[in-house]
């Protein structure tokens, strides 16, 4: 039977995408994918993370009845989390099931998307423990990334920071478009990100100064897959890539 939290309202649908993967103790991922335009298709991620019987979701991705079910045994999703303006598409779907806390920017979500029930900013205390928010304060759009203090540290990013291990649930078009865009395999700064979010004559280098200063030897991100360990040594490189030439 169809869930009556949700029943006559018109959510974007569930994409491909593989099953939840355990990365560390209470921390999963999913990857899905997302429908850009006519044939073109490229991966997405969200990230779980759980807390005693309760679970976080960021940077959400709608899950087919069997990954529903699967994210259903883990825990009971109290908070969902857009750390990103480009990753909005899930959100509303899974705050009405759920009844799930909203956690965005004032600034970021316009329209018919959820207005956020807790505000996502600067100084912000998490809902999962360990875990510190980290603010871009030079884009032109607000931005964050997450710090989990645990297993050495696992950065969480959305867009700003991406590692293309490969071109898993990318369209035969992203794959010929990705390079072309600048999005290349490896661990990078978000090209095409980093050319929207920069404010005209201004740069973003300081923010990822001041996110180097962190502690982490892990990261995942919204696009890509999960850089297990030596994490910081590659976000270095990939800072001097795209902001020294």
């Amino acid at each position: 039977m169809p869930d009556q939290r949700t029943a006559g309202i018109n959510y974007p649908a569930a994409q491909r995408h593989d099953p939840i993967e355990e990365l560390f103790e209470d921390v999963f991922w999913v990857q899905g994918s997302m429908r850009m335009g006519p044939g073109m298709r490229i991966n997405r991620n969200m990230v779980v993370l759980r807390q005693g019987g309760e679970l976080t979701l960021i940077s959400p991705v709608r899950l087919n009845q069997e990954g529903e079910a699967a994210l259903d045994t883990l825990g009971k999703v109290r908070h969902v989390l857009r750390i990103g303006p480009g990753h909005s598409f899930d959100d509303r779907y899974y705050v009405d099931r759920h009844g799930a806390e909203f956690w965005r920017n004032e600034n970021v979500g316009t329209g018919t998307e959820p207005s956020p029930t807790k505000a996502l900013e600067k100084g912000a205390k998490l809902p999962v423990k360990d875990a510190e928010l980290f603010a871009f304060e030079e884009t032109k759009i607000p931005e964050f990334a997450i710090l989990l203090k645990r297993e050495g540290g696992l950065l969480i990013t959305c867009d700003a920071l991406q590692n293309w291990l490969n071109r898993s649930h990318c369209s035969l078009l992203a794959r010929i478009a990705l390079p072309i865009l600048g999005i290349k395999l490896g661990l990078q700064v978000g090209p095409i990100w980093k050319k929207i979010l920069t404010p005209e004559g201004g740069t973003l280098l300081p923010d990822f100064d001041r996110l180097l200063k962190l502690d982490f030897d892990h990261l995942i991100a919204a696009h890509g897959g999960l850089c297990r360990g030596d994490a910081k040594a590659r976000v270095r490189e990939a800072v001097a890539r795209a902001f020294n030439g």
